[in-house]
């Protein structure tokens, strides 16, 4: 390795720590799914059952295990924490910005395959969601991954790469095929050995739990998570089709000076990448529900279409806004979970250990995971018991006594004492 690589790779490791990983445990756990994801890890390490995922007393059917078991050994490497399960982001981000170097390698120059590698760690989206414990950014790398080995012609190991894609967040681990399809328009991937390699790999965790669960599995997963969210059949997160334009948009917030320069100069080089980022794009706009998160792996072609184009000096303007953004980002971060809710809740509980602990119209993942403890949902109260909910349903409450109060992201959040 040439003296110029291995800086190379040095320049992509310290931004993608910088970007991806420092600070992630700042803010204690925060999205619904965070909760979740972080209570089932540590659910399988508890039981030593790393088959069926597990939240608050009930199987966790919505997703696959793939992300539980990368988050346990992390836990057993540096502990159950926020950093340890946000860990696996954050590495999975780092892989794909060394995929996007290798990738436009194939295409571009090295240096403008540094700069795109690059400017994926600048894509401010990027920044938010290597820093969630959730399956994103694990399947944009095993995705990303899988393309490459397709356009290697690896097929075997392109096979392997995309049964991680399947076990970590279902079909949609198939899209680089489609991609890859569009692009070469033969089906030359198509190998018994891959395929076999696929279903034994990608398949058999799907196999067993169709076996234990029976139809009701298949459904919730295959039918209503993916089918019925797509389709909004299962109407969940409606939004207009102009949202992900504008999620791409804001993540690209450094880098919009480019655009017209790409427009008026474009080289037929990316031809291959803006065909994956449009049809990322398209695929996922076509859908009924939408999250800001599913849009990560168009990322990926995009740092490369940028990088194309950025120079020498323009980087080092952007790098410079770039630290600026990200320090009030971490600072920002840091005021917020001193005003949040979840941090107060926990420690009060762990030191009252309330018996009689309940949702109401409400959940609190975080909560739940923090405690390592199952609180159902309850309509019905006694005296003495606790409740959790949000502020605004306190006016369908009569005799209670607030505990304490805090913001959270979906709305004030209380703990109230029925008197």
């Amino acid at each position: 390795m040439h003296s110029s690589e291995k800086k190379a790779y040095l320049y992509i490791l310290l931004s993608s720590f910088l970007f991806f990983i420092f600070g992630n445990w700042i803010l204690s756990l925060t999205s619904l799914d965070e909760g979740r994801n972080f209570y089932a890890t540590l659910h399988m390490l508890k039981t030593g059952n790393f088959v069926i995922p597990e939240y608050n007393c009930s199987p966790r059917f919505e997703k696959p295990p793939l992300l539980y078991w990368l988050g346990a050994l992390s836990f057993l490497v540096f502990g159950a924490s926020e950093f340890s399960a946000r860990l696996v982001s954050g590495l999975s981000a780092t892989l794909t910005a060394f995929l996007v170097y290798l990738f436009s390698k194939e295409f571009l120059t090295k240096e403008k395959a540094l700069f795109s590698a690059l400017s994926f760690t600048l894509l401010i989206h990027t920044w938010i969601e290597s820093r969630a414990y959730v399956p994103e950014f694990t399947l944009v790398f095993f995705s990303t991954l899988g393309l490459y080995l397709l356009m290697k012609e690896r097929f075997t190991l392109a096979w392997l790469s995309l049964a991680f894609a399947f076990l970590t967040k279902g079909p949609v681990g198939l899209l680089p095929l489609f991609i890859y399809l569009l692009w070469k328009r033969n089906l030359s991937f198509i190998e018994l050995k891959g395929i076999i390699l696929f279903l034994v790999v990608g398949f058999s965790w799907y196999f067993l739990m169709i076996y234990l669960y029976g139809w009701s599995y298949f459904f919730k997963f295959f039918i209503y998570e993916n089918l019925y969210r797509f389709t909004g059949k299962y109407e969940l997160h409606p939004m207009p089709f102009y949202f992900y334009p504008l999620i791409i948009l804001f993540s690209s917030l450094l880098f919009i000076p480019l655009i017209p320069k790409i427009i008026k100069n474009y080289d037929r080089r990316l031809n291959f990448f803006l065909l994956w980022f449009f049809a990322v794009v398209i695929f996922y706009s076509l859908s009924k529900n939408k999250l800001h998160h599913y849009i990560l792996f168009s990322y990926p072609p995009l740092s490369v279409i940028f990088g194309n184009y950025i120079t020498k000096n323009y980087l080092k303007k952007v790098y410079a806004v770039a630290l600026i953004l990200f320090s009030l980002l971490l600072f920002g971060a840091n005021y917020y979970e001193s005003k949040r809710f979840t941090p107060k809740a926990v420690e009060y509980l762990k030191e009252t250990n309330p018996k009689n602990l309940y949702f109401y119209k409400h959940e609190n993942s975080a909560i739940v995971a923090y405690l390592y403890k199952c609180i159902p949902k309850k309509e019905k109260f006694s005296k003495g018991d606790y409740l959790i909910t949000k502020e605004k349903h306190l006016k369908n409450l009569k005799n209670y006594e607030i505990i304490l109060k805090g913001i959270e992201f979906e709305g004030r959040e209380v703990l109230v004492r029925i008197r």
